[in-house]
């Protein structure tokens, strides 16, 4: 019965645990958000377009990716040009997060996030893409 229990347990941690993880990643990217706010970025990096859906299908089968979504952090410079990449969930393979941030930098186009004076300054973009929502479309 102790067994049982105990599994039940560890069952429930592993089911419950990654809602909660989100849930403090969700909060803690709110707060750098704000944070990034009050340090005069008025007007936040605007999504130009993603023209890499197929591309981005086509390398997750291949590394056999097998999750619902993939979230990341993009960091845009003052051009509109995403030079960071920060995946927001890891991956047990370094190699698998490397291939997909290259993926990501190379297939987006911004427009620069603006401070109260109007110019353009250093942006990030966060995003959240479903593989359900990518597999429907292609």
């Amino acid at each position: 019965m102790t067994r049982i229990f105990t599994l039940s347990a560890a069952m429930a941690a592993l089911v419950f645990t990654p809602a909660a993880m989100a849930d403090n990643l969700d909060k803690a990217e709110a707060g750098a958000a704000v944070a990034k706010a009050e340090d005069s970025v008025a007007i936040p990096a605007k999504l130009v377009s993603f023209d890499g859906e197929e591309e981005l299908l086509r390398k997750s089968s291949r590394m056999r990716i097998w999750r619902s979504h993939i979230a990341y952090k993009l960091t845009v410079d003052a051009d509109g040009n995403p030079v960071g990449c920060e995946l927001t969930e890891k991956f047990r393979s370094a190699y698998v997060s490397v291939q997909l941030c290259k993926l990501l930098i190379a297939n987006h186009t911004f427009e620069p996030a603006r401070d109260a004076n109007d110019r353009p300054v250093e942006g990030v973009f966060t995003n959240r893409i479903s593989y359900m929502d990518l597999r429907a479309k292609h």
